[in-house]
């Protein structure tokens, strides 16, 4: 009796170590780092030009790239260009948007503020994003961090660079998104 009690308490020890570190290899790409590292390359789905009315340029972007960490992505933008103000002279706007990058670990959601200059080899748009822990799912769901959008315009070309600091509840980790 006392051996089966001893063979079954090892037994349970066994258990739930196995089980902490499943949980823990699920909870975050080992290569992560707690860095938004991504490049994208972006074309323009739709379009709504009030400008003459109203000073105000939208479009939808859709792309593909690849995220540090966490491989091929997707990603669609919404954006609204305020092309009544020109922040760095003519030709230039203030802009605003939304970028949803899926990944197959999740969505992760960047809310993004930004201004688009004219430059010697073509418009450039520069940002600042916060990551919207709220709107992400999957292991980006309760995630916080932000960091700093380039758009070469010319090129087509995103490069997202800055901070990701995963939420602690992840679907993976028995959470909810």
């Amino acid at each position: 009796m006392r051996r089966s009690l001893q063979l079954l308490t090892v037994g349970a020890a066994a258990l739930a170590a196995a089980t902490t570190i499943v949980v823990g290899v699920q909870a975050a790409p080992s290569n992560h780092a707690n860095r938004l590292e991504a490049t994208l390359a972006e074309t323009p789905a739709s379009i709504t030009d009030h400008v003459a009315d109203l000073g105000v340029f939208q479009l939808i972007l859709t792309g593909t790239g690849t995220m540090a960490g966490f491989g091929a992505v997707t990603e669609v933008a919404g954006v609204t260009q305020d092309r009544g103000v020109q922040p760095c002279g003519a030709g230039s706007d203030s802009e605003a948007l939304t970028r949803r990058i899926v990944t197959s670990d999740g969505i992760l959601a960047l809310r993004e503020l930004g201004i688009r200059c004219p430059t010697a080899s073509g418009p450039v748009f520069t940002a600042t994003y916060d990551v919207d822990g709220s709107a992400s799912t999957g292991a980006f769901a309760g995630a916080r961090g932000s960091g700093t959008d380039t758009v070469d315009i010319t090129t087509h070309t995103v490069t997202l660079s800055g901070e990701l600091k995963l939420g602690l509840t992840s679907p993976k980790q028995g959470g909810t998104s």
